[in-house]
């Protein structure tokens, strides 16, 4: 984007130096000749406003205390632009509507295929009852390469092309989940699928530390803090209780008196429920292994495995004498990150919910649980994607603005001056936030990327003005008549640039098309919210500011050649 941006620039500005004066002097005419009426009228609208605007530039400017009252109100309406930023919704990226939405399905453990299909099926006719899914692919067995179990089903949903449909795929998915909410035992997520992103769940943070017990100890005081929280939809968690199994915990003080080792009481009790190989039977050059085992009645519950023997040279012993048999639940899944045992979760947020507004009710509520050292949280997914960005777009927007401020220095040979021409960035700053809250747009990479172009945008006015009221003030005109001469003078040519920008980026402010309007559309709302009101606001801040900032000089010589007077504006 940057590059486009960047190379369309350049060769617009060799083409102004080059081929318009060429086509200017083929086709403009060597006499002035009648205007259409047309021409006419839009003329005398535009010399209309220069007289308007020429007024109120010598009513503000009749003191100084006029100019700081319009600079002091800018600044109000700035401060109170903040206020309205805080209503604006922050995400990583817009999720595009391309139709795709995944039901995962989970039961409860010991679930077979057969009812497992049954469910599916009666998710499947509640979904394919609406004309908008045009197909579902279901999935008995499996929710990833990791996730496995006959327990487990996933749906793919495909809805018909978005010009068929009056609701987008994620609010087909709100949809969904409040359709398939009331069916027992079992746990539904239903979410939008996009292309781009890392396809996981938008919302995705790990909980982190040393011992799996103590982890599942603080989840269960994490997930009822933060499963109310509005628009947190499809809430999850890696932890899964696992089968119940036999768990052994040996006392080593009575085994060390008994002359036995841990080892010893491991063998034994895995001669007992898996067998070992005695010896091995041979026929026609093949070889088999003779497994001796006790059969499956003999140890499937605490009191048969206490009952097993041990034998040492001091004696027999029972395994319930040298140790704690109990019946225990084991874990389904244990992920490791960064060297750390973690649990991970995952959540979606609802439509006209924003990703930002939920992670940070996220971080708000799980700082209330105190944790042990050496545990903690780390965020993932799209959330930690849209922090990263937000940290590199201001990183970006600074450069900028120093690279700017560095070149207007050096145009105008000002160091004052630029700082006029950049307060033009605020007022920007202003119609941005106004336009996403009109809208019901939220602040994302996209919007931070329009923002960045806003900047080379909008000084353009500022630069109009300024350098013009300096061209006069050195042909000997004082601050004042220079601005009211200038600012007139220049309204015409900031008017006809800041509406043709405008109407280029209608059509992505509009939505119009379909492929991608989610990515387009925030783009063109963010630049002609910028331009409308800093155009507006410029015209009357900047020659303020100029008015407020510039002393007047002693000694002033005029320009040894008359100037001529202006024709054409």
């Amino acid at each position: 984007f940057a590059l486009t941006v960047t190379y369309a620039t350049i060769f617009s500005l060799i083409a102004s130096f080059t081929v318009t004066p060429m086509l200017a002097s083929l086709i403009l005419p060597d006499k002035d000749v009648k205007k259409h009426p047309i021409g006419q009228k839009l003329e005398a609208m535009f010399h209309a406003w220069e007289s308007t605007y020429q007024r109120w530039i010598k009513s503000m400017l009749k003191s100084k205390k006029r100019s700081l009252a319009v600079v002091l109100a800018s600044v109000v309406l700035f401060v109170l632009s903040l206020f309205v930023a805080k209503q604006v919704g922050f995400e990583f990226m817009p999720l595009l509507d391309e139709g795709d939405i995944n039901v995962e399905v989970e039961l409860p453990q010991g679930y077979n295929m057969d009812q497992t299909a049954q469910i599916v099926n009666t998710i499947q006719d509640r979904i394919t009852k609406h004309p908008e899914v045009k197909q579902v692919l279901t999935t008995i067995g499996s929710l990833s390469e990791l996730d496995v179990g006959t327990n487990l089903a996933l749906m793919r949903v495909k809805l018909v092309d978005a010009s068929e449909r009056e609701l987008s795929s994620n609010r087909m998915a709100n949809l969904f989940i409040k359709e398939l909410s009331d069916i027992p035992n079992a746990l539904i997520r239903v979410s939008p699928v996009s292309s781009i992103g890392s396809g996981q769940a938008p919302i995705q943070f790990y909980l982190m530390g040393q011992e799996a017990d103590t982890l599942e100890q603080i989840k269960s005081r994490l997930i009822p803090r933060i499963k109310n929280i509005p628009g947190l939809v499809n809430l999850n968690t890696s932890s899964r209780a696992g089968k119940p199994e036999i768990t052994i915990f040996p006392d080593r003080r009575k085994i060390s008196e008994a002359g036995l080792t841990v080892f010893d009481i491991a063998m034994t009790a895995r001669a007992a429920v898996e067998g070992i190989v005695t010896t091995r039977y041979r026929e026609s050059g093949n070889e088999y292994d003779i497994r001796l085992k006790l059969n499956d009645n003999s140890v499937n519950s605490t009191e048969k495995i206490r009952a097993l023997t041990v034998v040492s040279r001091q004696g027999r012993y029972r395994i319930g004498q040298l140790a704690d048999i109990r019946l225990t639940s084991g874990y389904s899944k244990i992920l490791h990150l960064d060297k750390y045992k973690s649990i991970e979760f995952s959540g979606y947020n609802a439509p006209g919910h924003p990703l930002g507004d939920i992670v940070s009710e996220i971080n708000r509520r799980a700082a209330e649980i105190k944790m042990p050292p050496g545990y903690k949280i780390s965020w993932g997914g799209s959330a930690r994607m849209m922090k990263e960005t937000a940290v590199d777009m201001l990183r970006t927007f600074i450069i900028a603005f120093v690279l700017t401020y560095m070149l207007l220095a050096a145009i105008l040979e000002s160091l004052t001056q630029p700082l006029l021409i950049l307060g033009t960035v605020p007022l920007a700053l202003i119609g941005v936030f106004i336009a996403l809250i009109a809208t019901g747009q939220t602040m994302n990479t996209i919007s931070m990327m329009a923002i960045v172009m806003l900047l080379g945008i909008v000084v353009n006015n500022a630069i109009l003005l300024l350098d013009y009221a300096n061209i006069l003030r050195r042909r000997g005109k004082n601050v004042h008549d220079a601005l009211v001469e200038a600012c007139p003078t220049k309204l015409k040519p900031i008017i006809m640039a800041t509406i043709a920008i405008i109407l280029g980026m209608a059509p992505m402010a509009l939505g119009i098309g379909e492929a991608g309007v989610e990515f387009r559309q925030p783009m063109g709302i963010v630049s002609i919210g910028g331009l409308v009101v800093s155009g507006v606001l410029t015209l009357f801040v900047i020659p303020a500011l100029y008015h407020l900032t510039t002393r007047e000089q002693d000694g002033k010589q005029k320009e040894t050649t008359q100037p001529q007077p202006e024709t054409q504006r």
